[in-house]
C-alpha cells in the first residue's frame, strides 16, 4: 500500500515537472525577441478587493514573463472617491509600473 502510494506521488511529480518544461519552453517560443512597451488598463470606479487583486494579478503576469520594465499597469478612475482614490495610490505605491490615471491622462498618454 505504501509502495503504491510513494509510486502515485512519484508518477504525480514527473507529470508536473513535464507540463513546467513544457510550458517554459512555449513560452520561451512564443515571447517576441524584441521588447516593446506596453499598458494594461483596469478601469474601476472603486478601489475594492477585486480590483487589487487584478492589479496585483496582471502585476504577477508581467513579472513572469520578464516584462519588468516594459510593461505598465494603469487603473482608469472613472469616478472614485477620494478615500478609495487614496487607497488605489497606496497600492500604487507601493507596487513599482501600476498608475491611477484620470481618462484625460490616458487620452494624452495614448495620444
Amino acid at each position: 500500500m505504501l509502495k503504491a502510494f510513494f509510486g502515485a506521488v512519484f508518477v504525480a511529480l514527473v507529470l508536473l515537472g513535464t507540463l513546467t518544461l513544457c510550458y517554459a519552453i512555449m513560452l520561451k517560443a512564443l515571447v517576441p525577441k524584441k521588447r516593446y512597451d506596453y499598458y494594461v488598463v483596469i478601469e474601476s470606479d472603486s478601489c475594492e478587493k477585486e480590483l487589487s487583486a487584478a492589479v496585483y494579478a496582471a502585476k504577477t503576469k508581467i513579472n513572469l514573463l520578464g516584462d519588468d520594465g516594459y510593461g505598465k499597469i494603469l487603473v482608469l478612475d472613472k469616478g472614485m472617491g477620494d478615500d478609495e482614490r487614496l487607497g488605489c495610490l497606496n497600492i500604487c505605491r507601493q507596487t513599482n509600473g501600476i498608475y491611477l490615471i484620470t481618462a484625460e491622462q490616458l487620452k494624452d498618454l495614448l495620444g
